[in-house]
């Protein structure tokens, strides 16, 4: 499938950025260090202009709870718009700044978890020789957003990661399906295919790659941060 949505590193970014003339003067402008590279004034800029592609990484255990109200309430929507009587639908919960992990994540979602980040982030699944951040377009629609996700999980496993490590990945899917089965299910113009059948199958295979089913991979979380002192490089 050609002209899928890709997600690229800061690093690349810089790349394609260090091609034009024009956009780096304007950067270097922006920045005001002549003494720093591309990659390093777009990694300033774009720190805090993303938010994690997965709920467990955004949220933490108060915001996570919260969630799972929000999800209920969706199911029972969803149930309603197919014409099954589910009563009254309950108010859900909003969010405040003590349920996100990252205050910059929360000043972008705000009490209701509503996306106005200008990208996705996607922690720790860059390529092995690539430590830049990870980025994805925060304007891609839910099927495009699966399909970025479902090639970063491809390219991961091309490099010879680990099952286990594609686990919270293979989530993302899981987390974006409901949506992608709501919003895209009927033949794509561009790709000539239902999205939503296509992304579940590959949800299928890559949670039986992962050995866990899809409830399973609703309730993946991040490790715990180490409190240990860094080593030094």
């Amino acid at each position: 499938m050609s002209g899928r949505p890709i997600a690229r590193s800061v690093a690349q970014l810089a790349d394609i950025v260090t091609r034009d003339s024009d956009l780096a003067s304007v950067l270097q402008l922006w920045d005001g260090r002549k003494d720093r590279s591309v990659t390093q004034q777009l990694t300033t800029l774009l720190d805090t202009e993303s938010v994690p592609f997965l709920a467990a990484y955004r949220l933490n255990d108060s915001g996570l709870r919260k969630r799972e109200a929000w999800e209920h309430i969706w199911d029972l929507q969803r149930r309603e718009d197919k014409g099954e009587r589910v009563g009254e639908i309950p108010v859900p919960p909003k969010y405040t700044t003590a349920d996100f992990r990252k205050q910059s994540w929360w000043q972008h979602r705000g009490k209701l978890d509503v996306p106005k980040e200008r990208f996705i982030l996607y922690p720790d699944a860059g390529r092995e020789t690539d430590s830049t951040q990870l980025l994805g377009w925060a304007g891609w629609d839910h099927s495009q957003q699966a399909l970025a996700l479902n090639a970063v999980i491809a390219e991961r496993e091309a490099e010879g990661w680990a099952d286990d490590k594609l686990v919270p990945l293979v989530a993302g899917l899981a987390e974006l399906q409901p949506w992608v089965r709501q919003w895209h299910d009927e033949t794509d113009p561009t790709y000539q295919l239902n999205l939503a059948d296509y992304l579940e199958e590959q949800l299928r295979g890559r949670a039986h790659q992962v050995g866990m089913t899809v409830e399973q991979l609703g309730a993946w979380r991040p490790p715990a941060a180490s409190r240990g002192r860094r080593s030094r490089s």
